[in-house]
């Protein structure tokens, strides 16, 4: 028989409700469905209908007896395996009472095959654990990988954390239901009256975070910063957020944010240093030994063309997925073919790009646009001459935001030029010049 206490660990991880627990425990104790029924006043139809859901989210699939049979055996196999696992630090076995994780992985996505990232996947680790960073946040272009490769780093290091928590961002909820799921999830549901005042909620918050080791990962951070803005502020209304950063960053814990974004939130930017616990690690795209196995997976050939390929897509993987995918069903699988045609498929990743460059503002989309229209490349005395209304200082700081959102890099072009240039990568150019082409044509009129 599974203990009560570990049965209730497990539900809480798997965000099992009270109604529907008052139905697991019982069905575990081997109580018929119309037992259960009687016991709780309801019909056998909704008792069927809560066992229903507690299989959805145990992911256990099957008909009828099958199912609980399945997830009886599930739960008494995570039962045996509690005894085998290790304690990974001393604070995890005070007062030598057993300590079972609980982990609530919200929206993300399941394990998938990974590419690379062995040198950032190190870095992150040793940030991390040896490090004991209370803040990481990982940044980069959308289709990089970032969300997968936290799901790897995660389930990498997940037997050093007592709790982990994943949620996403992407529907934007407030900083106040945040704090009361994640509040709910650390205190095992013991935690039933919250404070109003949202300072008295991450004092609570922290509370936790020194009492247990816990990871928690914020996804898709973007979506809660203000929109054409350069500098990484909030969004009305999510101001708070801010607050959190600053105050896990700078308070005394054992547990660890990690943050998935495009775009750096000011309180990273602020608090970061090099021997500090608040690190950054912006993602840039595989290597060309790695992109090339996206290919190879693919079934592609011409592979002495893969290399033009895959810089075409400066290693994003994702891009090189959907083009990947074009070749395969368009031109046999033949990378030499498509690549003669000096073009690209943007398919899904360019509703990426759309998000990206409408998050730009509209001095930074103008200076997008200008480099797009340069053979090569162009340098800020160049961007002056083309929008002599807008102050150098401006200029720089527009230059300095598209750096960070991976929208140019900046470069020489030639080793006697004494001045630098900003370039703009194959895939950005040729996306602007496809969908923003309107706008292009009146700059160059303008000229």
């Amino acid at each position: 028989m599974i203990p009560e206490d570990f049965l209730k660990d497990i539900a809480i991880s798997h965000s099992i409700s009270e109604r529907e627990w008052d139905v697991l425990f019982p069905s575990m104790e081997g109580k018929a469905t119309r037992a259960i029924a009687q016991e709780l006043k309801i019909s056998e139809v909704l008792v069927r209908k809560r066992l229903s859901d507690i299989y959805k989210k145990f992911h256990i699939i099957g008909r009828g007896p099958v199912k609980l049979a399945k997830l009886q055996q599930l739960l008494v196999t995570k039962y045996q395996a509690s005894f085998n696992r290790e304690i990974p630090s001393l604070d995890l076995a005070r007062d030598n009472n057993q300590v079972f994780q609980i982990q609530d992985w919200g929206e993300a996505p399941s394990e998938r095959i990974f590419y690379g990232r062995k040198a950032e996947l190190a870095t992150l680790n040793q940030w991390v654990l040896e490090n004991q960073c209370r803040l990481v946040s990982l940044l980069g272009m959308g289709g990089i990988g970032k969300t997968t490769l936290a799901v790897k780093l995660a389930k990498q290091i997940q037997d050093q954390f007592e709790f982990i928590i994943w949620r996403s961002l992407h529907n934007q909820p407030s900083l106040q239901e945040f704090l009361a799921d994640a509040i709910r999830l650390l205190s095992k549901q013991q935690q039933t009256e919250l404070p109003q005042d949202i300072n008295e909620k991450i004092s609570l918050l922290i509370k936790y975070l020194r009492q247990h080791r816990c990871l928690l990962i914020l996804d898709d951070v973007e979506t809660i910063l203000r929109s054409g803005d350069g500098f990484g502020r909030y969004e009305q209304g999510y101001e708070d957020y801010g607050v959190l950063l600053r105050r896990l960053g700078e308070a005394e814990h054992q547990s660890c944010l990690l943050l998935c974004s495009q775009e750096k939130p000011r309180e990273i930017s602020l608090l970061e240093s090099s021997q500090g616990v608040i690190k950054s690690l912006q993602l840039e795209g595989l290597k060309l030994e790695d992109a090339q196995k996206i290919l190879l997976e693919q079934g592609l050939t011409g592979e002495k063309h893969w290399k033009t390929l895959i810089d075409y897509a400066k290693g994003n993987p994702f891009a090189l997925k959907i083009v990947g995918a074009t070749i395969k069903d368009l031109f046999n699988g033949n990378v030499a073919e498509f690549t003669k045609h000096n073009t690209w498929v943007f398919g899904d990743f360019g509703t990426i790009l759309d998000q990206q460059w409408n998050r730009l503002s509209k001095l930074e989309k103008q200076m997008m646009q200008c480099l797009a229209t340069e053979e090569k490349a162009a340098s800020l005395s160049k961007l002056k001459t083309e929008i002599p209304e807008v102050s150098t200082s401006e200029l720089i700081e527009a230059l300095a935001s598209l750096k960070r959102r991976a929208f140019i890099e900046p470069c020489h072009q030639s080793k006697h030029d004494s001045e630098t240039f900003y370039c703009v990568e194959y895939l950005i150019k040729k996306y602007i010049k496809k969908y923003h082409s309107k706008s292009i044509e009146g700059l160059v009129n303008n000229k």
